[in-house]
């Protein structure tokens, strides 16, 4: 039998979403069970693992102990490794921000034993009762695997929101990738985890098969949100690292990397063939071009399309120049153009720099790769 390695402190991982910011970071499994697709780099290194229920509860221990040193009902101790720094800095973090999400790390949470993962959620909510909302990224296939009862279980001990990484539902593109899913698993899963009560947060990622299918992903990725109607639809542009397996794509010319232009209008297509359904769609990534384009289905859909109108029927050289603009963080929104100030930057950056039409995209795209977060 193997020998179980020791409890080593609170662990983090390398990742959340960010609309998990405010949320306390608790690692259930290290790495990706998965970890094979050919776009996605974070866990390539991590070899993985799932903690034990007892390790995750020590981690949660660890974290109310500084809970309440930092709302003065424990007498403070000196912190006693790297460890319990992150444990404490985590918890004031929390603190600060009400506690009332938790996010489990890293990718799949449900793949813990789902007795464990029971004892795990029924303890962090004897500890903290306060609590409204538990997540995890969530793969389909997993959930598929899981009996519905089970499902409802987790909803009821409050893991009532899951994070899928749906890419695109064209299954052409999910093979090349070598996402492990289909599209139709892709919409059992969604189905399935409302159906448990439980909020579904779909990841789209524009851009992904290239300028050849990017008719097919938009389409074919607006057929499963149709079905599904999940609660949240959040966009996440590509951005491609030459380390990661997807990149030879380019180098052969099986694949041609989109533009920002092209992305969003890939974007537009998506959204214009989303129907009869209530998500809300939200742009909340740094790697997306228009930050601002978010809005609750059907009744912001007009909205969000006559703001991607307004940039595509923009001069070229106003485009790129928010473009860059985008890219180096001087810039979040298209009211930016207004800012004389800011314009002004963005000009002298392009002429320091020597950017303009012949190599702003491959500017761009080294810079998107640098905005990856980790």
């Amino acid at each position: 039998m193997p020998k179980i390695p020791p409890y080593n402190g609170f662990e983090l991982g390398p990742i959340r979403p960010p609309s998990e910011a405010y949320s306390l970071l608790l690692r259930i499994n290290r790495g990706c069970g998965w970890n094979k697709c050919r776009f996605c780099g974070f866990y390539r290194d991590v070899p993985f693992s799932i903690r034990r229920a007892e390790d995750v509860k020590k981690d949660i221990d660890l974290v109310k102990y500084w809970v309440d040193v930092i709302q003065n009902r424990q007498p403070p101790r000196q912190a006693k490794s790297e460890a319990d720094y992150e444990a404490l800095s985590m918890a004031y973090h929390w603190v600060q921000s009400g506690m009332r999400s938790v996010f489990f790390q890293d990718g799949n949470g449900l793949l813990m034993n789902p007795d464990e993962l029971t004892d795990v959620l029924e303890y962090l909510n004897q500890t903290f009762p306060q609590i409204q909302r538990i997540t995890t990224y969530a793969r389909s296939d997993t959930i598929n695997r899981l009996p519905l009862e089970r499902l409802k279980r987790y909803r009821e001990l409050k893991l009532n929101r899951f994070h899928i990484g749906l890419e695109t539902g064209n299954d052409h593109i999910l093979k090349m990738m070598r996402k492990g899913v289909t599209k139709q698993a892709q919409i059992e899963a969604g189905i399935k985890a409302m159906a448990a009560g439980i909020e579904i947060n779909e990841f789209y990622m524009p851009g992904m098969g290239g300028r050849e299918y990017a008719r097919e992903s938009a389409l074919d990725t607006a057929d499963v949100m149709n079905q599904v109607n999940p609660d949240f639809i959040r966009i996440r542009s590509m951005a491609l690292a030459e380390n990661l397996e997807m990149y030879e794509d380019y180098e052969k010319g099986i694949l041609t990397r989109p533009n920002d232009m092209e992305t969003i209008g890939e974007i537009r297509l998506f959204l214009e063939n989303l129907h009869g359904i209530t998500s809300w769609v939200d742009s909340d990534h740094i790697l997306n071009i228009l930050l601002e384009l978010k809005g609750r289905l059907p009744e912001d859909k007009d909205r969000m399309l006559a703001l991607i109108d307004f940039f595509l029927d923009l001069p070229e050289d106003t485009q790129n120049l928010f473009r860059l603009g985008r890219r180096l963080g001087i810039m979040g929104q298209l009211s930016d153009l207004r800012n004389e100030v800011l314009v002004d930057k963005v000009k002298q950056t392009m002429d320091q720099a020597h950017v303009d039409k012949t190599n702003i995209d491959a500017v761009c795209d080294r810079l998107m790769i640098r905005a990856i977060p980790i």
